[in-house]
């Protein structure tokens, strides 16, 4: 299990741009090294959940996290001011409470880096509504741990109120402040489908409702398996961020 670890650029550590990176459960070292690979020239924060179910913890797993994080621009006073967010699977429900966390801790105390961040990259991830939650939590934990997933996932309702909790509480968190969107999905993801089509939808809405022409929100759909999709489309994938750090950048 991974949990948190700071990776320095390769380039310049003391000015290069940071990325937060929000693993899936059943992360290792090989695998995120792939996704760390797509964003050469970043330092990179790893925040990798260490089970499904933790997604009730995220408020005090986001809470230290943002610490390290407050920390890294304290020491670092000559850090760029450039922050990209790349949520993975489950890992991108967290990208919400992280959100959250930033703004409301302590009055505020870390919301000076909200304004930073200049994108929000989301791959397979990222339920909003309480039902999508339980089918694909039920679906994770089946294919996670087998046999015996088909015994405990009768207890994921038991969770219910946490999760509508999270959906109206945390995931609003997500439409403020305009931040810009690269939604990576495929229509036939086993675990959560239509999440992304929704969270698309809400995003756009959200944006018609306020009169917002700013945000940028860029589609890119695969049909490859959930959480798949760098393996299976490598260069298009990474293609896809590096035009999408092209644009929100400026």
């Amino acid at each position: 299990m991974l949990g948190n670890k700071f990776y320095p650029s390769d380039n310049n550590p003391e000015t290069d741009p940071l990325l937060i990176l929000f693993g899936f459960v059943g992360s290792n070292e090989r695998v995120m090294n792939k996704y760390r690979e797509c964003w050469k020239g970043f330092n990179i924060f790893l925040f990798t959940p260490p089970c499904d179910m933790t997604i009730y913890l995220m408020r005090v797993g986001c809470r230290k996290f943002n610490k390290e994080l407050n920390k890294y621009f304290k020491n670092n006073p000559n850090a760029s001011k450039i922050i990209y967010i790349h949520g993975l699977s489950i890992g991108a429900s967290f990208v919400s409470g992280f959100l959250k966390q930033l703004e409301l801790y302590k009055n505020g105390k870390f919301c000076y880096i909200l304004p930073y961040i200049k994108g929000i990259v989301m791959d397979s991830g990222l339920v909003l509504t309480h039902n999508d939650a339980i089918t694909g939590f039920k679906s994770a934990i089946r294919a996670q741990i087998g046999t015996f997933g088909n015994v405990i996932q009768h207890v994921v309702p038991m969770f219910k109120p946490f999760i509508k909790y999270f959906c109206k509480h945390d995931v609003p968190y997500l439409f403020k402040n305009n931040y810009h969107f690269l939604v990576i999905y495929s229509p036939c993801d086993q675990y959560f489908p239509g999440a992304s089509e929704n969270l698309i939808t809400r995003l756009n809405d959200t944006d018609r409702i306020s009169n917002n022409n700013d945000r940028i929100i860029v589609e890119k759909k695969f049909y490859s398996k959930h959480i798949e999709h760098l393996k299976s489309n490598k260069t298009e994938y990474i293609d896809s961020i590096i035009n999408f750090i092209n644009i929100t950048n400026k």
